[in-house]
């Protein structure tokens, strides 16, 4: 699904920077599919400042021809064909996880990137999320809208728990359970994000059918 030798030139040129503002691959690629899975794509510059974090350097390297620029293009390409396509990203991504009964470190930094997306999504999801209801209310299968809405927010409650797990454990009453119940979670997560992303794309081209009726 990622192009091995665009991850791995971007893998070395994130370790390259300084502890304090180094993301990594994982947070990086879990930031992109939050992007994505948007109706609105803010484009290239959003995703270098969030690598960046402040740092100027990092950012025109990012927004100017250079190896890391072309490998973090490549990537960007390869995780939207995924969503495109209608593809499970986790399951490629962290295919060790539909048998365990924790997140991996990897898993959890996803998790954490495609959060740091919404948040940076979150008004036009706002936006989006009212079309949705006012939708509900035109049309005859009213509710699918609402049923959306509802899986959207249980999708971003799921996005925490795994990125916040430790936490997570601690706060649940039974927290052995919520282990055993893991694969499962890893399963439906990646499903809902196939759905959120699919949804995004169909937002889109009513935002654009819109927009030529005018």
């Amino acid at each position: 699904m990622l192009n091995k030798e665009s991850a791995d030139v971007f893998k070395n040129y994130l370790a390259s920077q300084s502890e304090t503002q180094q993301v990594s691959l994982d947070q990086v690629i879990g930031f992109m599919s939050g992007l994505l899975a948007c109706s609105e794509f803010f484009g290239e510059s959003e995703l270098a400042n969030y690598i960046a974090d402040g740092d100027e350097t990092v950012f025109n390297t990012l927004m100017t021809e250079s190896a890391p620029r072309d490998a973090m293009i490549e990537l960007l390409d390869n995780v939207t064909e995924a969503q495109v396509e209608q593809k499970k990203l986790l399951v490629h991504l962290y295919p060790d996880e539909v048998k365990a009964n924790e997140p991996s470190q990897a898993l959890q930094d996803f998790c954490s990137g495609y959060i740091a997306a919404y948040i940076v999504n979150q008004d036009i999801w706002h936006s989006d999320l009212q079309f949705l209801l006012k939708a509900d209310e035109q049309n005859d299968n009213a509710g699918d809208g609402q049923l959306f809405i509802d899986n959207f927010e249980a999708t971003l409650d799921l996005l925490t728990t795994l990125a916040m797990w430790d936490q997570a454990l601690a706060n649940h009453p039974e927290p052995d359970k919520l282990g055993e119940g893991f694969a499962t979670f890893f399963t439906a997560l990646d499903e809902s994000l196939s759905e959120i992303a699919t949804m995004a794309l169909m937002l889109e081209d009513e935002k654009l059918a819109m927009i030529e009726q005018e």
